[in-house]
């Protein structure tokens, strides 16, 4: 990757993620069109938790969802173009000491001020008047190339509601469908040998038009336990001892017949520094993939085995949605918040991320501290847990961290100080006229980027495209132009050229467009 001296990449990442086609772009998750870099670095940007979060509401203390009110399991939250909605499909449950699960729907027309409305569907308590809609948890996707109406939704279901325990071998996982995100009816079931007739959760149901393979259209994410190379606390388990959570994926023509993936793990602990990988969000960006992962710790404190569970959300980056590769797992994309605030504990992912009008949104569950012992191997033999633990008898909220357009990397300098400058591979400028830059923290005199265009065999500027003749770009934006003193790619001779970027002061570069 881009390092603090000058030299080429080490690794060159095949995909589709930057193109000279009009309209293309490159927001620097893969650095496979950088050829080099001096002084300047990908960083890893921090998403901008919201001032109202939590923002979903609560349920009250005689309602269902009155203690997890959540993306947890059931974790899918979209925009929906046609009605115009944030859509949220989130997992609850009561302050009782049975542990049972169900799915709640909620909608928004901002994202931050939630509805939940009065569906009357599914009994709690001897009433009908709450805005369940799923009995169990799992992921949802809106299909819009699906041409039968009452599959336009989709899901997949694992029961734990409140028959308990059996029903997992009972039902099992199953292929859900809706006309309109509200009303299910059940498909098959769902059952990979590796679960041996007991899904695990699954996490992650996402429709993959980038695949040419359309017998792996549709992928879904589950966890399962692997031993650790290095257990550390973990050994003390009673249950899973030496073991942590990673994901799987497996893929499917459709969403009733999957078959595993040959590129598993997907994610594990034994890659990285984490201790559990236990839910993350998974989805094409930009012609690559983003995983925002749940990166888990223990802290050797005096609760349970072996301590107090921690985890934030990082970030990792595949060329094909099979083979992710972490990136900076030092810089969280969402941190844990303070110890006194409500997120200060532990934070769950949901699925997959919203994009609408320049904006990233990121909905996560979070917990406070009180959120002690987890998982159930780090139960204390002979103590009374109350059939739950912390998961269903702990308050867990929803809130909502942002990122502007391509925001998920940038390029900037180490110290945010001194200049360096970043040139991409050869590009065809054949028919192309525009170049415009995703910018940040830029400010006139101080924090500004310029752009040059060198001839690709000997890397010196063309006359009249140096970076001299280049415009300032000093102003933020998600598509600011570049010209040079007027001038623009039309105006090039040349029909294979780089591109250099120099970085001055504290500017991000967030990515490039060609059109």
């Amino acid at each position: 990757m881009c390092a603090y001296a000058e030299r080429r990449l080490l690794f060159s990442l095949e995909g589709l993620h930057m193109s000279a086609n009009p309209s293309s772009s490159d927001g620097f998750l893969l650095l496979n069109r950088v050829e080099s870099c001096h002084n300047v670095v990908r960083a890893v940007c921090k998403a901008e938790k919201h001032p109202l979060n939590p923002v979903l509401p609560l349920g009250d203390i005689h309602e269902w969802d009155s203690t997890h009110c959540a993306p947890w399991s059931s974790q899918s939250v979209i925009y929906d173009e046609e009605d115009k909605l944030f859509k949220a499909w989130y997992a609850g449950s009561d302050m009782g000491g049975a542990r049972w699960w169900a799915t709640g729907y909620a909608i928004s027309e901002d994202g931050v001020n939630w509805h939940k409305p009065n569906l009357g569907m599914f009994e709690y308590k001897g009433s009908k008047e709450n805005n369940i809609v799923i009995e169990g948890r799992g992921p949802v996707i809106k299909d819009d190339a699906e041409p039968d109406p009452n599959k336009r939704f989709k899901g997949i279901k694992r029961l734990h509601s409140y028959v308990g325990e059996p029903a997992y071998s009972e039902h099992g996982a199953r292929a859900i469908f809706s006309p309109d995100g509200i009303n299910w009816t059940t498909g098959e079931r769902i059952l990979l040998p590796r679960w041996g007739g007991r899904p695990p959760d699954v996490g992650v149901l996402v429709r993959d038009d980038q695949d040419p393979d359309p017998s792996r259209r549709f992928k879904f994410v589950y966890q399962w336990m692997v031993d650790l190379d290095e257990p550390h606390l973990k050994q003390f388990a009673k249950r899973n001892p030496s073991q942590g959570r990673a994901k799987f994926l497996a893929y499917g023509p459709d969403i009733e017949n999957f078959r595993e993936a040959d590129e598993n793990p997907l994610i594990s602990p034994n890659d990285g520094l984490e201790e559990e990988d236990h839910h993350v969000m998974m989805g094409p960006y930009g012609g690559a993939w983003i995983m925002a992962y749940e990166y888990g710790w223990y802290v050797p404190s005096d609760y349970g085995l072996y301590g107090m569970y921690g985890g934030d959300i990082r970030l990792a980056v595949s060329a094909d949605g099979a083979n992710f590769e972490r990136v900076n797992p030092h810089q969280p994309t969402i941190p844990r918040g303070a110890h006194t605030e409500w997120d200060g504990g532990l934070l769950v992912i949901s699925d997959k991320p919203v994009v609408k009008d320049g904006t990233i949104y990121l909905y996560y569950g979070g917990a406070a501290e009180d959120f002690t012992t987890w998982p159930p191997e780090n139960f204390i033999p002979g103590i009374d847990y109350g059939g739950s633990g912390s998961g269903s008898g702990r308050v867990v909220r929803m809130g909502l961290a942002t990122l502007r357009e391509d925001g998920f990397t940038c390029l900037e300098t180490p110290d945010r100080e001194t200049p360096g400058h970043a040139t991409t591979t050869p590009i065809e400028v054949e028919g192309l006229s525009s170049l415009t830059l995703n910018v940040g923290d830029v400010r006139q005199n101080r924090s500004w980027i310029e752009v040059e265009v060198l001839d690709p065999d000997t890397n010196q500027p063309l006359d009249g495209f140096t970076r001299r003749d280049s415009d300032d770009i000093f102003i933020d934006g998600l598509r600011r132009p570049v010209a040079w003193n007027g001038k623009n790619l039309s105006d090039l001779e040349s029909r294979r050229v780089k591109l250099r970027f120099w970085l001055y002061g504290a500017a991000r570069l967030y990515a490039y467009g060609l059109s």
